[in-house]
């Protein structure tokens, strides 16, 4: 399995007006959809008339070119997986709070510890987590839940059509830059599956008990005894070795070099532009992008829709725009 990431918008909050959805996306395929999916992203530049060595942003795209575009891909066996937020409903204050609550969880951690090393590997993580800015946490958050919803609805889709992609997972991210790692990029691979670890505590993924998950032996271990200490029905069970997934093969790439990074920018700009409602038809695309998502739980969104001051409200048009995403999304049942 590999996941291609990206994001579309700035994640600022200070000065933000309404409407300002910032998104991120990641497409995820089994690794013989790989050529298909070249050759969709090739398709796409030819009959916008780039040269298919070049980066086209969706501003370059023909509204009805980027329709045929998701119409292609909807054939293929990837899955869609998004998070937006309206930076205007993410006030400064309230993303400190939030943030703080995951301070406490890493403290939580820290002091769950057995081990000096350990003890002191949290402390530095603590201590670099509570001086994020708010700009980096709320991405960070968005990343982190767009990586938990991978795992609540990706592994139970796929081990139920093409279990054998499980057996590797790979990630691959839009480098800011070429030849160094970022900052940002630093941030994210240390704290992002810290966020995960700890809201897996709460929210822990689900299995399929009818289902055949050997191929995924190598992400598969015993509960720790620090989960196990919170939750006792837990002591001798397996579960999902979720850093070694999302940390196990990871790589920020070019993506000059990436159709499949081409693909993430152009699905996470689609989703941002949709969310402003700014297709001339924004109905018909939103069935569109909607086969590319997999259901949510209860009916919800298959986008989570995040807003650190409780909830983003939607307009009459808004809401017309998610409900036809809720209508067309692909159930996870087989």
């Amino acid at each position: 399995m590999i996941s291609y990431v990206d994001e579309a918008g700035s994640f600022v909050s200070k000065g933000a007006s309404k409407n300002s959805w910032c998104t991120v996306a990641c497409y995820s395929i089994p690794e013989f959809n790989k050529r298909k999916l070249s050759a969709i992203l090739k398709s796409l530049k030819q009959r916008e008339g780039f040269s298919v060595d070049s980066e086209v942003k969706l501003k370059d795209l023909s509204e009805k070119g980027y329709l045929e575009f998701i119409s292609q891909l909807s054939e293929l066996q990837g899955a869609l997986f998004a998070v937006a937020t309206d930076s205007y409903y993410n006030s400064i204050e309230a993303i400190n709070s939030h943030k703080e609550m995951h301070v406490e969880s890493i403290c939580r951690g820290q002091r769950a510890m057995k081990f000096e090393g350990g003890v002191q590997a949290m402390r530095v993580l603590h201590s670099q987590f509570s001086g994020l800015p708010e700009q980096l946490y709320v991405q960070f958050h968005c990343q982190a839940l767009l990586l938990s919803s991978f795992l609540r609805r990706g592994i139970a889709f796929y081990v139920q059509r093409h279990p054998n992609t499980l057996k590797k997972f790979r990630w691959r991210y839009d480098a800011k830059e070429l030849l160094k790692i970022t900052d940002f990029e630093d941030s994210f691979q240390k704290f992002v599956p810290a966020i995960l670890q700890a809201y897996s505590l709460d929210n822990p993924t689900p299995a399929l008990n009818w289902c055949d998950y050997s191929p995924m032996k190598e992400y598969i271990s015993t509960v720790p005894d620090y989960v196990v200490e919170k939750m006792p029905e837990l002591e001798g069970k397996k579960g999902f070795d979720i850093q070694k997934i999302v940390r196990g093969d990871i790589a920020f790439v070019d993506s000059k070099s990436s159709p499949g990074v081409q693909v993430a920018d152009l699905l996470a700009s689609g989703l941002r532009r949709l969310l402003r409602l700014e297709f001339d038809d924004n109905e018909v695309m939103a069935r569109a992008l909607g086969k590319l998502l997999l259901q949510e739980e209860g009916n919800k969104p298959p986008i989570a829709l995040v807003a650190f001051n409780g909830q983003s409200p939607l307009n009459e048009k808004l809401a017309t725009v998610v409900r036809e995403l809720i209508l067309n999304c692909r159930g996870i049942l087989k």
